[in-house]
């Protein structure tokens, strides 16, 4: 049987498909417009109005005819919208805005209706519908009417946001602080801190393919590891690259387990195949349990608007202020040590610790490097990275910070004009830097 945790991953990948949302709505429109027919045996012909099946047949081709209009519309506006997000923001950015919910509700909307008229025209044409069938038929017709004047209210609203630069930062921003708040959470996933340089002894467990970890089953390995008495250490966290042949995980036998295990039946093979199973490598990088990818996009999108060929300041310090409301603005937790809490869900299941510096690394060295002598948006850069120090004191993030703002003023000194911009910009370099304005190189930052 699928652990409930694999089925909800795997239903929440479907929904963010853009086709799965209108295939159920149209099974549930076909099965709304056959269901008139079930009014014949609870309702008598004589208590209900008798509804001519013209006026039914020309409401229904109305709804059909206006819907495949409406549909094959609102489906080329969404692909405009798609290669506008994937070619001024980031390719990476266009799962996030597929994922929409009301654009996917929409155009679920238009083709279910659309559905059910074309389903009920020819139930209606074939006799499949009595008297009380119609008029339960003009009734559910109403409601899909209702609900199609709704979406259409509300899809109006839609595309005066979609394709554009606000929203799509807007929507990476959103997935960005969900991951960052599920970090927080469980920094460890739930599972316990693989100790720096410890036990190295075990079965290794090597990567099948080269590719991204997307998800880790965190219950499938505890119940893997309960099942063979052992403990499992996982060696890379989601968002790791990986090449077919490296070490992902070691299985470590408990030393009061040895004896129990030599009269386990299972082979080293099968254990590795199983380990391998939950632990899901694929091309692309995935948003849920890795709080990096949000950064990185979020900084990809700034480093598009910051190239020779766009050269657009306003949409990078936009940017950094998503990048403050992700890092700043998330809690203290965020950069706190990844200590085990009291509970812990998966004790058998040890993980790497996060290096929270890596938050900055990802995000504020390529946008500075790029910004290059654009004075104000290196400025914005030093301030809200002066707000994560200052939000969270005493931390690795908070002293990569203050390195980061002074590399940046290094990187932008030689290539600002006016010797004012650089005594402005040195001067609120400084002060965030602390220790790391002794230093007059990049190359010993």
């Amino acid at each position: 049987m699928m652990p409930i945790a694999r089925l909800q991953r795997l239903w929440k990948g479907l929904s963010e498909q853009l086709w799965f949302k209108p295939a159920w709505w149209g099974v549930l429109a076909t099965a709304v417009a056959l269901m008139g027919s079930i009014a014949n045996r609870f309702i008598a012909e004589d208590l209900v109005p008798d509804i001519g099946r013209d006026t039914l047949q020309g409401l229904l081709t109305i709804i059909a005819s206006s819907m495949l209009a409406v549909s094959t519309f609102s489906l080329s506006i969404l692909v405009q919208a798609f290669s506008s997000a994937a070619s001024s923001a980031s390719p990476r950015a266009l799962r996030v805005i597929m994922a929409d919910d009301n654009a996917q509700t929409a155009i679920a909307a238009f083709i279910s209706a659309f559905i059910y008229s074309v389903i009920a025209l020819m139930a209606l044409g074939v006799g499949y519908y009595g008297a009380a069938g119609r008029f339960v038929l003009l009734l559910f017709t109403v409601v899909v009417m209702i609900n199609v004047i709704i979406m259409l209210i509300r899809w109006i609203n839609t595309l005066s946001r979609l394709g554009r630069m606000g929203y799509t930062i807007d929507r990476v921003e959103h997935v960005a602080v969900k991951a960052m708040l599920a970090y927080q959470a469980q920094p460890l996933l739930g599972g316990r801190a693989l100790p720096e340089g410890g036990q190295t002894a075990g079965m290794q467990v090597h990567a099948a393919c080269s590719g991204h970890i997307q998800h880790i089953d965190m219950e499938g390995l505890q119940q893997l590891a309960e099942a063979e008495h052992a403990d499992i250490h996982v060696l890379v966290r989601p968002g790791n690259f990986v090449c077919v042949g490296q070490p992902i995980a070691r299985w470590a036998m408990r030393q009061a387990e040895v004896e129990h295990d030599r009269h386990t039946p299972e082979t080293d093979a099968d254990r590795q195949e199983k380990v391998r199973g939950f632990i899901e490598v694929a091309a692309d990088r995935d948003f849920n349990q890795d709080p990096r990818f949000g950064i990185v996009v979020l900084g990809e999108i700034g480093q598009r608007a910051l190239s020779a060929a766009v050269n657009d300041g306003g949409t990078a310090i936009a940017v950094a202020g998503a990048l403050a409301r992700v890092l700043a603005d998330c809690g203290s937790s965020a950069s706190a040590p990844a200590a085990e809490p009291a509970e812990i869900p998966y004790p058998r299941v040890f993980v790497p610790v996060l290096d929270q510096a890596d938050f900055i690394r990802d995000s504020f060295i390529p946008l500075q490097r790029d910004a290059g002598g654009m004075f104000e948006v290196q400025m914005f850069f030093i301030k809200v990275l002066n707000g994560i120090a200052h939000a969270h004191p005493d931390s690795a993030m908070a002293d990569e910070a203050r390195r980061v703002a002074w590399a940046g003023w290094l990187q932008a000194r030689d290539k600002l004009s006016l010797s004012t911009e650089q005594a402005q910009l040195e001067q609120a370099a400084r002060e965030v830097a602390g220790r790391w304005s002794e230093y007059t190189d990049t190359s010993t930052c």
